[in-house]
């Protein structure tokens, strides 16, 4: 499935572990909480047997993911130097980012059981 998450999409399949930027409110995103996506935040999903592409939503996809963890990422080290100016800074970065998890990912009934009419455009 690929999903739209506040500022990225992601392309995800069950027990993956996702980084994205500090999702808020930091109430609804805390550490634990079960959060089902569905109708607009699912662009596409699919199987081996078929693809729903949504427009710009896939209707009736839900995406459980699960808040693992609210962090700090690796820190970024960004140095600027004006040649024979003597003026150096050095400073650092580190971004806050939310750790989820893809605990489940259900289709309507109909398409897995395999009786869903095919249509060629």
């Amino acid at each position: 499935a690929v999903l739209q998450l506040p500022g990225t999409q992601q392309k995800v399949t069950v027990d993956d572990v996702i980084v994205v930027n500090k999702l808020r409110p930091v109430d609804k995103w805390a550490v634990g909480n079960t959060i089902t996506l569905k109708d607009e935040d699912i662009l596409l999903a699919g199987s081996t047997h078929f693809t729903l592409v949504g427009l710009p939503g896939v209707s009736g996809v839900e995406v459980d993911l699960l808040v693992e963890e609210i962090t700090r990422d690796a820190k970024v080290l960004v140095f600027k130097k004006r040649k024979r100016k003597h003026s150096r800074r050095l400073n650092g970065f580190r971004r806050e980012v939310t750790i989820l998890r893809v605990m489940d990912i259900r289709v309507p009934e109909q398409y897995e059981r395999g009786d869903y009419k095919e249509t060629v455009a």
